[in-house]
């Protein structure tokens, strides 16, 4: 792939230069669905693996999402001022280092650390999957092209279960790792031959250290663009309840085999980027943001029910399938929002947006293998969805911006 490949011009959206700029952009956002998502049919194989709980095995995701979170807060800064190009490549290069390490774990301790390290350098990939299309576009065309990357990464988490539930099997989790590592490297490969999409122009001058707070400070305390933030984290958040109690809920409670967990989790990662794709029927974005909301709230609450009482696998999927259809929504359209408020300092909001939605996300997630594991989903999912409908509240009280209201 040369250099060219990523040059935009003002007729892109029917280019093959456009095309092959989303398909890359989407890469970069589905690192945090491989990560999280192809080793999960096999968890309940590793929490025997390592003798240990399930809560501590879900811990493997809470530290992976830690490192996310953490890892999103320089490395967005610091694109800002040196570019996105080589603070990629320099995450790209952690997230196969650990990898690589991870394949050596001997015990769920090891583990653990190694997925902080795994988390912290795919936090480059997922911070720049936002900012790099926040350079060039804006307005309902920055939508359009996060509409498209989140269809295409609705992908990524039915593609990663399926796949997992094919490997694991045969070669466990390190096999599925070497999966990891293999994709890592080839990205690395072509990062390393992108063309910069921020010229020196337009990065953020060398500051000390109290300019590099306040350009913080000046994102965190704009109520709208921290509204936008959250909506989304919660959306993130309820997403991984779900994800850390699929497998144990799918495969050790309804008794599927890993690949049978694969094939579900699979189909129903696939309303994601059918949520993705509906939010942009609406004439203003802020409007499906408060839909996603509302949806969200219905069904995390009817999950629950089904959960806590155990109800049968079909409802079980019946409360499933639409709840993650309303997340693909919120994802869309709260992502886009909130880089169109922040776009001046779009590494910077993108650092701040993917900070709290998996610092939040690591904090649920190990809630929900606490004791009894259908009741403690259960009460996680109501948590996140009373939080969900508490912030359709204020977000249907903003004005729509502008630029988000179709033409």
């Amino acid at each position: 792939m040369t250099n060219t490949t990523y040059n935009r011009g003002a007729n892109t959206s029917t280019s093959l230069n456009f095309i092959a700029f989303v398909i890359f952009i989407a890469i970069l956002g589905a690192f945090s669905s491989l990560v999280n998502d192809m080793y999960l049919p096999t968890m309940p194989a590793m929490k025997y693996e390592f003798h240990t709980t399930t809560s501590m095995t879900q811990f493997g995701l809470t530290t992976a999402m830690l490192g996310m979170g953490l890892g999103s807060v320089p490395l967005g800064s610091l694109s800002d001022r040196y570019g996105r190009k080589p603070v990629l490549f320099s995450s790209l290069i952690l997230f196969v280092s650990a990898t690589a390490v991870s394949l050596f774990s001997n015990s769920i301790i090891f583990f653990i650390i190694c997925r902080f390290f795994q988390g912290f350098g795919a936090s480059g990939p997922m911070v720049l999957s936002t900012s790099i299309p926040a350079d060039d576009y804006q307005g309902r065309q920055l939508a359009k092209v996060m509409a498209i990357v989140g269809a295409i990464n609705g992908i990524a988490p039915a593609a990663g279960p399926l796949l997992g539930g094919f490997l694991s099997d045969v070669v466990g989790w390190r096999g599925i790792f070497i999966v990891l590592l293999a994709i890592g490297i080839v990205v690395t490969y072509f990062v390393s031959r992108m063309k910069e999409s921020l010229p020196p122009s337009r990065r953020a001058p060398r500051q000390g250290y109290k300019a590099y707070c306040m350009r913080y400070k000046a994102l965190l305390t704009n109520s709208r663009f921290m509204i936008y933030v959250f909506v989304k984290s919660i959306g993130i958040a309820l997403l991984y309840v779900y994800i850390s109690s699929a497998p144990f809920i799918i495969q050790d409670h309804y008794q599927f085999t890993s690949l049978q967990f694969g094939l579900i989790f699979g189909g129903n990662a696939l309303a994601i980027a059918a949520g993705s794709t509906l939010v942009m029927k609406f004439k203003v974005m802020k409007q499906g943001m408060v839909t996603g909301c509302i949806g969200i709230f219905i069904f995390a609450v009817l999950e629950a029910w089904v959960m806590y009482h155990s109800y049968s696998f079909v409802f079980y999927e019946i409360a499933a399938i639409p709840m993650l259809l309303f997340c693909g929504m919120i994802f869309t359209s709260a992502n886009t929002l909130a880089m169109e408020v922040g776009r001046q300092e779009a590494g910077t909001a993108s650092a701040i947006l993917s900070t709290v939605k998996y610092l939040l996300s690591g904090i649920v997630a190990p809630l929900s293998g606490i004791g009894e594991i259908m009741h403690s989903s259960a009460w996680t999912f109501t948590g996140c969805a009373c939080i969900a409908i508490l912030l359709a509240i204020p977000s249907y009280r903003l004005a729509p911006l502008q630029d988000m209201v179709r033409k």
